[in-house]
């Protein structure tokens, strides 16, 4: 099943946000309007003005679900507060509310500008083009996303690209960049299709045949390209696999040579024949033909990623 495709230039905290939420995601075109005022109304006005004086003379309560720092600074607030009613009394109560008024009034604005729309219609409307929805997509396009999505993902989790030994290709950059210019000539080839299916009418005699042809063969060409970069794709984590399959028999013939020496130790006892030992010795020597086989997996692996990079640019 495919998944919502993003812009790989929308900030990473963004992008975060969107993928979190992507089945709210809209159409494009129906992206929420901006509210007026930002989103603050009376209801947000009244909430402001219930928060003001408990941030100014409750700074303790107000700070506290903000984390360790905040509640240090809290109570350190709360005791300026308390201070001159401890040591003055009504008169120091007099002097905190004459001082709270104000205080109260820009606690009130700064709490009023921190609130309105929520983050996530601001995002959708701010990026509204920096995303593509498997749902927009028609005939081969969501297959074909999703083989795309899929070879993607297992070049990212392959174990030699967590040991950094595809790093060349950087495949943080080029990857999701290749996912994005495939979702988007996708979505363009569907959206010429249902263009073309509306102005032919339903029709589909001889001279509107004809007519399309040209049109039809362009498509047909876009689709043939973008099947060959979804294949280069799959070949890359075809590649990766391979190189995995390799890291990890190397790693297991590593783990079995660090046992040699005991074993060697027990057929010399045992059998004292060379045939023996060199039984024990081929274990290194395996361990040597696999690293070498590791070694081509990667190259390989790599020059498939590397060849996608000037698709990318």
């Amino acid at each position: 099943m495919p998944r919502v495709v993003f812009d790989p230039d929308i900030p990473e905290a963004a992008r975060d946000v969107l993928a979190a939420n992507a089945p709210l995601l809209p159409h494009p075109s129906a992206a929420p309007p901006r509210p007026r005022f930002g989103g603050r109304g009376l209801r947000t006005a009244g909430l402001a003005a219930i928060q003001a004086p408990i941030w100014v003379y409750l700074p303790a309560v107000a700070c506290w679900q903000y984390g360790k720092w905040a509640r240090v600074a809290g109570i350190a607030a709360e005791a300026v507060v308390i201070a001159p009613i401890a040591l003055f009394g009504l008169d120091g109560f007099a002097w905190n509310t004459l001082l709270g008024a104000p205080l109260q009034m820009i606690a009130f604005l700064v709490v009023l500008l921190l609130s309105g729309e929520p983050e996530l219609p601001k995002l959708i409307r701010r990026h509204k083009d920096g995303y593509i929805r498997p749902e927009e997509l028609d005939g081969p396009a969501p297959d074909l996303l999703a083989r795309a999505q899929a070879a993607v993902d297992g070049v990212i989790r392959s174990e030699v690209n967590r040991e950094g030994l595809l790093d060349e290709v950087r495949n943080t950059i080029t990857l999701p960049r290749q996912l994005w210019d495939v979702g988007q000539t996708l979505a363009e080839l569907t959206r010429l299709h249902d263009e073309q299916t509306q102005r032919t009418m339903g029709l589909s005699t001889p001279r509107v045949v004809e007519a399309l042809r040209p049109q039809r063969r362009a498509l047909n060409l876009a689709t043939e390209s973008v099947i060959k970069r979804v294949e280069a794709l799959e070949r890359y984590a075809a590649r990766t696999r391979v190189a995995d399959q390799a890291l990890l028999e190397l790693r297991a013939l590593h783990n079995l040579a660090e046992g040699n020496d005991a074993y060697r130790d027990l057929l010399a006892r045992t059998v004292r024949d060379d045939l023996a030992i060199a039984e024990i010795d081929d274990l290194a020597e395996r361990a040597r033909q696999i690293e070498e086989a590791l070694y081509d997996s990667v190259e390989q692996a790599r020059r498939a990623g590397l060849s996608l990079v000037p698709q990318a640019s």
